[in-house]
């Protein structure tokens, strides 16, 4: 809705002068209210608080990123409630149980996996002449033979 309104008031009668007259609107103008904004901002607070990176839901986004995010959300996420579901599960079990979300999100790209391969080849050689026992050096990692 457009009012039309005008300051000047005429004692005599007549018309107010059109020079005067100016829009107003009567309604918002959603197209200054920033929804866009807000929008952008709201989703990003709201991902922060549950640990998941902005970046992921970035109109420019590409696989590697979107690889780093799942990584990150299930490493400082996920893992640490894994680990108490698995901590409860051996109380009530009587046995050991060990849940693992990181394995699912290693690399199923054939060169990708064959870099890292060649990464651990190569790191396990050089542990080897160094006189670092693999077994231990794997054990640092998290990693069992």
């Amino acid at each position: 809705m457009l009012v039309r309104e005008s300051v000047n008031v005429t004692a005599v009668g007549g018309p107010a002068p059109q020079t005067d007259l100016k829009p107003s609107d009567g309604s918002p103008d959603p197209s200054k209210a920033m929804t866009k904004e807000t929008l952008a901002s709201a989703r990003a607070s709201i991902e922060m608080v549950y640990g998941v990176l902005p970046g992921l839901s970035n109109v420019s986004t590409t696989g590697p990123m979107v690889r780093e995010a799942q990584r990150h959300l299930a490493q400082w996420g996920l893992m640490p409630i894994a680990a108490m579901i698995g901590q409860e599960a051996s109380e009530k079990l009587g046995s050991p149980v060990t849940l693992d979300v990181m394995r699912p999100l290693q690399a199923f790209d054939a060169g990708g996996r064959a870099r890292a391969l060649g990464a651990i080849v190569q790191t396990l050689a050089l542990a080897k002449e160094a006189g670092v026992d693999p077994a231990q050096a794997l054990d640092l990692v998290d990693w069992k033979e």
